[in-house]
């Protein structure tokens, strides 16, 4: 708290022009400008603990258990159609065996800092900003992982009506340790266009959108090289009171250039998360099913990559254990939702899982990717999961949540020396 309380106090200080608390926000978060415009203060706290048993499915891993801490704070500056943000950010980590991963632990430093412009239909956005389209399968804050995913560049919308078509040129922030040492990642990029129809009621919809994604020493199970990839996708997306949908087709092409000979990429991915709802019944409870594909590498003699890059996705896209990433990757995945009372929910899940492709991969997290080693050619069956996850709200300022997972591992890993792997998760999320 002592921290949040600290960040809070500088973004005060800094503007000078401060007058008297907004009418219309009696929590004190909203204050007046002298001439017109409010500057908007939030600060935000996550505690997560951690326990693997053991990483990384035991193939170069062990029993680990940990703590996360994210602080944030920001604040957020409005004049007529002119918008300024900036969001301070530490983060700390203890206990990790080895020390802290790349998205662990990090100094006082700049989250988020950009000047956004709005008019009628047009708008812009300059600076460091995060950026999340869909359902996060293939660009997302990344708020499992104790830093939150950050980009460097500019973003523009035409929105008019229930149509918006976002255009963005975007390197993702190199994360470091230090002080406001953090730099765009120049061996990264992503440009395009994502276009979105609302129809009807909210979250009824499709979505069609083109990015090019560039990553310069990328490695794969059967190649590394320096890759450039174009993402060609569709998104339909409905959400009714008794059941909903989302369904996602990507194709990709591109190049991954080695100095042994280029490779051509092709690779796609179908993805669907659907359920029947019962919201008049006890506990509210929601029967869902996930399907995915993602393909692999066929035939690493080829001249061809086979295998999808979800690029930044959600880490905990298939539970928050975030054992499997969507890469060489066949699952299904029945779930029970129920909501117990208004705040509180939790969900049961049980995934099966194979590779696409034998002769590829199993691949896991952090994004983009990362192949397990020795799993290329084992058996296909990867393993199931089994997971338990509860969110509730407290307080309107604190949140609770915890999670449990049990891999049981198949002959996909076995063969390369994994084993079962059970994980539990406690976060508790304070907003203010």
């Amino acid at each position: 708290m002592f921290v949040l309380r600290v960040l809070t106090l500088a973004l005060v200080t800094a503007a000078p022009s401060l007058a008297s608390a907004c009418a219309d926000d009696a929590s004190g978060r909203c204050i007046a400008l002298d001439g017109g415009g409010e500057v908007q203060l939030n600060t935000s706290l996550r505690l997560r603990g951690m326990y693997y048993d053991p990483t990384r499915f035991g193939i170069g891993g062990r029993e680990d258990g940990y703590g996360l801490l994210r602080a944030l704070a920001s604040a957020t500056a409005r004049r007529g159609g002119w918008e300024g943000f900036a969001q301070l950010g530490v983060h700390a980590e203890q206990g990790r065996n080895g020390g802290p991963g790349g998205t662990d632990q990090a100094a006082l430093d700049l989250q988020q800092g950009y000047v956004r412009w709005h008019g009628e239909h047009l708008s812009w956005q300059l600076g460091r900003q995060e950026a999340a389209y869909g359902s996060s399968r293939l660009l997302s804050v990344r708020d499992g992982p104790n830093i939150r995913l950050a980009f460097d560049g500019v973003r523009g919308r035409w929105q008019q009506g229930g149509f918006k078509l976002d255009l963005m040129a975007l390197r993702p922030v190199d994360n470091r340790m230090g002080a406001f040492d953090d730099r765009s990642d120049r061996g990264q990029h992503l440009a395009g266009g994502y276009a979105t129809w609302q129809r009807g009621e909210a979250g009824n919809g499709t979505d069609l959108y083109l990015l090019d994604y560039g990553r310069d020493g990328a490695r794969f199970a059967s190649a590394v090289g320096n890759e450039r990839r174009r993402s060609l996708g569709t998104r339909w997306f409905a959400l009714q009171p008794r059941w909903d949908t989302n369904v996602e087709l990507v194709a990709q092409q591109g190049t991954l250039s080695r100095s042994q000979g280029n490779l051509d990429i092709r690779a796609w991915t179908l993805a669907t998360d659907s359920g029947l709802r019962w919201p008049t019944h006890r506990w509210e409870p929601r029967l869902g099913i996930k399907l995915d594909i993602a393909s692999g590498d066929r035939n690493a003699q080829d001249g061809r990559l086979g295998t999808f890059n979800a690029m930044y996705p959600k880490s905990a896209y298939f539970s928050e254990a975030s054992l499997l990433a969507p890469a060489n990757l066949m699952d299904v995945q029945p779930t029970l939702t129920l909501t117990p009372r208004p705040g509180l929910s939790t969900e049961f899940g049980w995934q099966l899982a194979w590779k696409h492709q034998r002769s590829d991969a199993v691949y896991t997290t952090p994004a983009p990717l990362a192949a397990v080693p020795g799993t290329a050619g084992t058996p296909r069956r990867i393993g199931q999961q089994y997971k338990w996850e509860t969110s509730w709200e407290a307080t309107p300022q604190w949140t609770w949540k915890g999670q449990l997972a049990w891999f049981d591992a198949g002959p996909g890993l076995r063969a390369a020396g994994g084993r079962d792997t059970f994980f539990a998760s406690v976060v508790g999320a304070w907003q203010w």
